[in-house]
C-alpha cells in the first residue's frame, strides 16, 4: 500500500489526509528568485488553501463519522481519498524536486523570503488567511513536518494548478455551493480596503472562482473612501477604517454602490473607547454588544 505523508495510506481516515493536505500549504516557502512577484504567489497559495479548507469546513468532513473511518464500503468517501492522496503526492514531489535543486545551488540561491519582507497589506492578508485555517483545523497533526522551499514561478504554478483541478474534483464529487459561498462571504467580511480586495481578485484568477466572485461583488459596493491619516490607541480602545456588511447582505441580488466619504484626521482613543470610521450595512456595528 502506498505512502503519504510517511504513513501507510490505509492507516489515516479522509479526515486526516485533508487535514495534513491543509496543514502542508504552511510549510511551504518562495525563494529569492520569485523577486517581486513573491507576495502575489503566496498569496495564491494562501488562497488554494482557503478554498481546499472551505470545501472541507462546508461538508464538515471533520463531523461526519462517514470521513473518520480509514477502511470505507462508501464509494464517493473512497474517490475522496484517492483524491486526497494526489494533492498529498503532489506536494511531495515537488519536495523532492526542490530538495534536488537545493543539493546543487549556491547557498544564495537558498534564501528564501518570510513575512518581514511582505508589505503590510499582504502581511494581514497572509495573517488573515492563516488565521482561518487554524479556526477550521480540528485536530493536532500526529505528523511531522519541515519547511521546505519553492524556488521558480514554474514549478510553483504547475502544483497550484494540479492541486486546483484536484480541488474542482472534490467540490464536484461533493458539492456544497450554499455553505461555500456562505464560508467565503465570511472570509472577506472584515476585507474591506480597496488594495485588499484587489489583490485578492488578481490571486484568486485560476485559483479560487468562489473567491474572485465574492471579492468582485464586494468592489462594486466600495466605491465610497474611509481613512483616518493619524492614530494614536492606549489600554483597549478599538478603531477600524472600513465598512462592514452583514452575510445576508453580500447575498442580495440588489447591491449597494457606495460612494460615500468618511475621513478623520486624526483619532485618539484611550481605555474602552470603540471608533470606526465607516458604515454599517444589513448589522449591528461590530463594535456593539
Amino acid at each position: 500500500m502506498a505512502e503519504i505523508f510517511g504513513i501507510v495510506s490505509g492507516a489515516l481516515s479522509v479526515a486526516a489526509i485533508f487535514n495534513n493536505c491543509v496543514e502542508t500549504f504552511e510549510y511551504i516557502q518562495l525563494g529569492r528568485r520569485f523577486g517581486e512577484d513573491f507576495q502575489r504567489y503566496q498569496l495564491k497559495l494562501d488562497l488554494a488553501k482557503t478554498r481546499l479548507g472551505r470545501w472541507g469546513e462546508a461538508i464538515s468532513i471533520n463531523n461526519e463519522p462517514r470521513f473518520s473511518c480509514t477502511t470505507s464500503d462508501d464509494k464517493e468517501v473512497n474517490i475522496a481519498r484517492e483524491i486526497l492522496e494526489d494533492i498529498a503526492s503532489c506536494f511531495e514531489g515537488a519536495q523532492k524536486k526542490s530538495s534536488r535543486y537545493a543539493d546543487r545551488a549556491d547557498q544564495q540561491e537558498l534564501e528564501v523570503f518570510g513575512e518581514s519582507n511582505m508589505n503590510p497589506m499582504f502581511r494581514r492578508l497572509h495573517k488573515h488567511s492563516k488565521d482561518i485555517a487554524r479556526q477550521r483545523q480540528k485536530t493536532t497533526s500526529i505528523i511531522k513536518k519541515t519547511k521546505w522551499a519553492l524556488y521558480d514561478a514554474k514549478s510553483l504554478e504547475r502544483t497550484i494548478d494540479q492541486i486546483c483541478s484536484w480541488i474542482d474534483e472534490l467540490e464536484k464529487l461533493f458539492p456544497a455551493e450554499s455553505a461555500q459561498r456562505q464560508l467565503v462571504e465570511r472570509e472577506i467580511q472584515m476585507i474591506d480596503d480597496k488594495s485588499s480586495l484587489e489583490a485578492l481578485e488578481d490571486a484568486a484568477s485560476g485559483v479560487d472562482p468562489v473567491m474572485e466572485d465574492a471579492v468582485q461583488r464586494k468592489l462594486n459596493m466600495i466605491e465610497g473612501h474611509n481613512s483616518a491619516e493619524f492614530v494614536n490607541l492606549e489600554g483597549s480602545a478599538k478603531f477600524l477604517v472600513g465598512n462592514v456588511f452583514s452575510e445576508k447582505f453580500l447575498q442580495r441580488d440588489t447591491l449597494l454602490n457606495d460612494r460615500t466619504k468618511n475621513s478623520m484626521r486624526t483619532v485618539s482613543a484611550t481605555n474602552q473607547s470603540r471608533l470606526q470610521v465607516g458604515n454599517v450595512y444589513g448589522a449591528r456595528g461590530i463594535w456593539e454588544d
